[in-house]
């Protein structure tokens, strides 16, 4: 796909875009304490799917950086293609850079926190950094620490903390800076202009040139964003606690962050949705109290996931290859999918030997046994979730080098 189809692609996507979207649809819930809500945005997803689309390195390298424009880094002067790309790339650069929150969103939801994380901190260098498009940022941030807790780790807390009182502290400065010209220009109505602006504005270099409200930002956005630094505030506090409370219960929130991407990536790759829901709601199977008989059916359980999960990589695999599989039935035997793996060289001797293992293992520990222990469940589980993250994981370099090649 040539940069100049890619860029028409996400300005085709987005032109129909609101200014500016709440990105979750709260869920119906039993407990009515409890908040729930699901990511929610065709657009978004339209973005990711054209990416997951695109066949070429240098494809995906043009997507990210003008998407990345928004809110990470310029656009060189001297993209290629840049002339063939007008006047369609100029649009889109522009609806990109008035939907910021849009881009930030799409890094977010192809797991590059890092990278989104870092550009928004290059923007908050100075009190001008309080614009509506960093606010828009910090909302979705605000959004992400409602809903979706695990896509934080420790370090993204810490540094999403300091980018909040850095963001505060702009605030600050902005909101004394925009009185102080006001009430300059109150007294230059009063007295007289060149002795009036020296004496007020001698402790205040900084302002000597903002002579017009163009340059500062407005009043309701400083006071919006002072509102919404306390609710992040809040919000910071209370996913502190959640993670403790659940790192008190036997619930890594590494663990659990890569299970939830696992199942970002499962709805993505369009994985079947009983086998998305198996994997939501498999901690119910550890989080109460129940008998070694049915800590035994919780193995079982952990075994169906896996054995589903091999068969739809398998499937993943064939489709997008065209690589056949040579052996399959209905019970969709691990067995026949690890053999699938090997004979495709997805995957090594080593990694056949290390799969087949974890088969044994919660085989031995679950559906051969009568009875299994909580712990055993715990680590079953974890195991799993890290398996077949590697796995998906592995299966796009698979894709992704088989689409060179071809």
């Amino acid at each position: 796909m040539q940069n100049k189809d890619i860029a028409d692609k996400i300005r085709h996507i987005l032109e129909p875009a609101p200014a500016s979207a709440r990105f979750y649809r709260r869920k119906k819930s039993i407990n009515p304490d409890v908040i729930e809500a699901e990511f929610d945005n065709e657009h978004i997803d339209l973005l990711l799917q054209l990416e997951s689309r695109i066949n070429t390195q240098s494809g995906k390298d043009f997507f990210w950086r003008l998407v990345g424009h928004s809110f990470i880094l310029p656009l060189p002067e001297d993209a290629p293609d840049k002339n063939s790309l007008s006047p369609k790339f100029s649009r889109t650069k522009e609806l990109l850079e008035q939907l910021c929150d849009y881009a930030f969103m799409v890094y977010i939801r192809a797991n590059k926190m890092d990278e989104a994380f870092n550009g928004l901190a290059s923007r908050l260098k100075d009190y001008t950094s309080v614009s509506r498009a960093n606010f828009k940022i910090f909302y979705c941030i605000y959004q992400l620490l409602l809903y979706e807790l695990y896509r934080y780790s420790e370090d993204n807390l810490n540094t999403l903390e300091l980018m909040i009182d850095k963001y505060q502290w702009c605030i600050g400065r902005a909101s004394i800076f925009r009185k102080k010209k006001e009430e300059a220009e109150r007294k230059l109505a009063l007295e007289g202009p060149v002795e009036t602006m020296a004496k007020l504005l001698g402790t205040f270099p900084q302002i000597q040139s903002l002579t017009t409200s163009r340059v500062l930002p407005a009043q309701d956005l400083i006071d919006n964003s002072s509102d919404l630094v306390l609710k992040l505030k809040d919000a910071m506090n209370k996913a502190r606690f959640e993670r403790v409370r659940k790192e008190l219960k036997g619930v890594s929130s590494e663990i659990n962050q890569d299970k939830n991407r696992l199942i970002t990536k499962y709805k993505d790759l369009r994985f079947s949705t009983e086998l998305t829901e198996a994997l939501e709601g498999i901690d119910i199977e550890i989080e109460e109290p129940g008998s070694k008989f049915s800590y035994s059916k919780s193995i079982g359980f952990i075994r169906n996931i896996y054995e589903q999960s091999l068969r739809e990589i398998a499937l993943t695999i064939r489709n997008r290859t065209g690589k056949e599989i040579p052996k399959w039935t209905d019970r969709g035997q691990m067995g026949e999918a690890l053999d699938y793996f090997r004979k495709i060289d997805f995957i090594s001797d080593k990694e056949k030997n290390m799969l087949n293992g974890f088969s044994g293992l919660i085989s031995d520990t679950g559906s051969h046994s009568l009875t299994s222990e909580r712990y055993e469940v715990r680590i079953a589980k974890n195991i799993l979730v890290e398996i077949l993250s590697y796995l998906t994981d592995k299966m796009d370099s698979y894709l992704n080098k088989f689409a060179k090649i071809s």
